[in-house]
């Protein structure tokens, strides 16, 4: 539709193709709910009120009395990949929770396929009815600690920035770059700076002069904070706040509760998930988020706001998206429930057919990006080897730094624990909860095997591999004993990237995940059947965590406190530097 038809429809002159009437607006602009109806030509909202002189003898008239029509919700930060899907199942199973807007950071696909993964990422936005906005990934690698399949360099980041899908610079993780006024990461900052666009930050525990500087340098978001006070001090030094909760990292039941005691202002703060695994997206999406924003104490209005209006403000795209407003994408969802916000129908640019995700043609490289040898078990052993101490023997007890795995959380904690190696192997303890931990570099470069053990998972057989591992995605292994570990990577290999697990020398489940090593072609139901499968064979064979691909996916960023393993070894993070396994 032309500026000039755009003009004419919203005087009445061109009537409507669909009108929603006898309902209440939920008015995130002036946080009110208003009587009347709505109107949209062509997908862009022309009329709200009172309507009559935009209905025409064609116009679709639902009558929705009784009921309430919001804003679509926006997930102000997700990496889609989390999920397993293309961004177009993704897509389609949000649009089925209420969720009509995606700020998407393609960092994972990225980190694997670099600039030819992201611009795939943005062809495949044209054929998707959400209104999906792109964040250019600006870690890629996220550290000089690890190895990954492609390297974004200033020139290439900022090219991409002039997308018109493109709306500004993902999360800066390299903070220590930004705070050493790194030239190559100021580049890409202030080129999202001319250019209007955001610039998302990623600084988890910064707090102080640091922050200051941080945030002199343009950087205007954070998802990652450790605490409650952490994220009052970003927010009150002018931070927009985002509230996390996704598959693997949540903040609401500590956050909200006292946001709302302390009668914080919420303006600058909205709502991202970071993540959603596919069972958690089939159970809901934002939806979720919203209706536990009200348990915990906000007014559904203010939440709603949150979720929409919020997000579109800060990423400057309130002028497309975000509110029940004239001129804007018809992205509504029609609620039967305001206070349970429960979803009856969800119109995405005024059409409510987007059932059937569009299937693009992917070129045959996606599907190559596993490139590694056949690995031995003998490849994953842990020798005694330097630190122990001079003169000391072989099968000597020694100090060995641990990996402990959190709970629904990114974050791990640093156990020291005492081994004794047998032929100067050090082996997993599981009458201790002690596994061995290997990450395989997959990108055909250094071939290159950083080891180590985790705590925390609490199995006492068998293995388990898969090709994500945050943020290069290389193979990460988890296992009880070594030969267990070698079958999945092998089988990993075979399926080209994937979830595999095994116990007493044998596989016992995968998902394979062909392209790029992260994501099936298939839909959310098949893949979410498989992952379910999975966690029950997890579950037989001991394990303890509820979301164990999820942790044990993040055991391997380099870039979130406090111990971690890459391919090149166990990743002290506070110090950014490799640590030995064995202690000195």
């Amino acid at each position: 539709m032309s500026l000039q038809e755009r003009i004419f429809a919203g005087k009445g002159d061109i009537k409507a193709d669909l009108a929603l009437t006898g309902g209440r607006i939920v008015n995130v602009n002036t946080k009110e709910i208003l009587k009347g109806d709505v109107a949209v030509r062509d997908g862009i909202i022309v009329g709200i009120g009172d309507i009559s002189d935009k209905i025409g003898d064609d116009t679709n008239t639902i009558d929705i009395t009784g009921k309430f029509v919001s804003p679509g919700l926006i997930d102000g930060h997700v990496h889609f990949e989390s999920s397993m899907l293309t961004l177009a199942h993704f897509a389609m199973a949000a649009i089925r929770h209420g969720t009509t807007g995606l700020v998407i950071d393609p960092h994972e696909i990225g980190n694997v396929l670099g600039k030819g993964g992201v611009e795939l990422v943005l062809s495949e936005i044209e054929d998707i009815p959400s209104s999906v906005f792109v964040m250019i990934p600006s870690c890629v690698p996220s550290s000089d600690l690890e190895t990954s399949g492609a390297v974004m360099d200033a020139p290439t980041v900022s090219s991409l920035l002039y997308n018109d899908h493109v709306i500004g610079l993902g999360e800066v993780m390299d903070f220590p770059g930004v705070l050493g006024a790194d030239p190559e990461k100021l580049d890409m900052i202030e080129e999202a700076l001319v250019l209007g666009k955001r610039a998302d930050g990623h600084c988890p525990g910064m707090v102080g002069s640091d922050l200051a500087g941080y945030l002199c340098a343009g950087i205007s978001s954070d998802h990652e904070s450790l605490t409650y006070e952490e994220t009052i001090e970003k927010a009150r030094m002018g931070m927009a706040a985002m509230l996390r909760e996704g598959s693997a990292a949540k903040c609401l039941h500590e956050f909200i509760p006292r946001l709302v005691g302390d009668g914080i202002d919420l303006g600058n703060f909205f709502f991202v998930t970071d993540d959603r695994h596919p069972g958690d997206l089939i159970r809901g999406y934002m939806d979720v988020i919203v209706r536990t924003a009200i348990d915990l104490g906000i007014p559904p209005v203010d939440a709603i706001s949150i979720c929409t209006i919020n997000a579109a403000r800060h990423y400057r795209i309130d002028h497309l998206v975000g509110s029940v407003s004239i001129g804007r994408k018809a992205d509504l969802v029609v609620l039967s429930d305001l206070e349970g916000f429960v979803i009856d129908k969800v119109f995405v640019s005024g059409s409510t057919s987007a059932d059937a995700a569009p299937k693009p043609v992917y070129p045959a490289e996606v599907f190559d990006t596993v490139k590694l040898g056949v690995i031995r078990a003998e490849d994953l052993w842990i020798e005694r080897g330097a630190g122990a101490g001079a003169g000391a023997g072989t099968d000597a007890d020694v100090e060995a730094n641990i990996i402990v795995a959190i709970p629904d959380s990114l974050f791990t904690d640093w156990g020291i624990e005492t081994l004794r190696p047998e032929d100067g192997i050090l082996k997993p303890d599981v009458s201790r909860n002690i596994l061995s931990i290997a990450v395989i570099e997959r990108h055909g470069k250094r071939g290159s095997i950083g080891r180590g053990f985790v705590s925390g998972f609490g199995f006492d057989g068998g293995a388990f591999a898969q090709t994500i591992a945050h943020d290069s995605h290389n193979v990460i292994v988890t296992g009880a004993n070594f030969e267990d570990m070698a079958l999945c990577v092998n089988e990993i290999r075979r399926l080209h990237g994937g979830i595999v697990v095994a116990y007493d020398g044998e596989i016992v489940g995968s998902l394979p995940l062909p392209f790029a090593g992260l994501l099936s072609a298939g839909s959310i139901e098949s893949v979410d059947a498989k992952l379910r499968f999975l966690h029950a064979m997890m579950d037989e064979m001991g394990c303890v965590l509820p979301s164990p691909f999820m942790t044990q996916s993040f055991l391997a960023l380099p870039v979130i406190p406090r111990l971690k393993i890459t391919d090149l070894g166990l990743v002290d993070v506070e110090k950014h530097e490799l640590v030995d396994v064995v202690r000195e």
